[in-house]
């Protein structure tokens, strides 16, 4: 059996409950596929949503993005983030467009992110294939 996550009133599903997962190996397989996620937070009584990328190694998922952006400097300050991965496996098309839908996977990370520098100098990799 799987390590789950605990189950709050925070983080349940509320529509279809039992299509939600909270094992910990859903979330990561989900995680582990994309690249690209969503980081949702509120400033000032202002949402926003970023698109950036992103990287998961054991429970800690990084994100990208420039030290000086709206995004990074308020989460340095430690203002709470919704983090979503969504991955669209399909289109049910029906006659009628009030039928239509997707098969999708996605998950939802609530977090206040806590700052990673791993390295004061970002370095960059150019891997080169020789072509025959």
């Amino acid at each position: 059996m799987s390590e789950k996550f605990t189950i709050t009133d925070r983080n349940k599903v509320k529509r279809v409950p039992q299509r939600g997962d909270y094992n910990k190996e859903t979330l990561y397989k989900i995680l582990d596929a994309g690249f690209l996620c969503h980081v949702g937070f509120v400033i000032n009584g202002q949402p926003f949503v970023i698109p950036t990328l992103y990287g998961r190694e054991d429970s800690t998922i990084f994100i990208h993005g420039a030290s000086t952006s709206r995004m990074i400097t308020n989460l340095e300050q430690g203002v709470e983030v919704c983090l979503n991965v969504t991955h669209v496996d399909g289109l049910v098309l029906a006659r009628s467009a009030f039928h239509h839908s997707m098969n999708y996977r996605s998950a939802v990370v609530l977090v206040r992110p806590e700052l990673f520098m791993a390295m004061k100098k970002i370095m960059h990799y150019t891997l080169f294939q020789k072509t025959p």
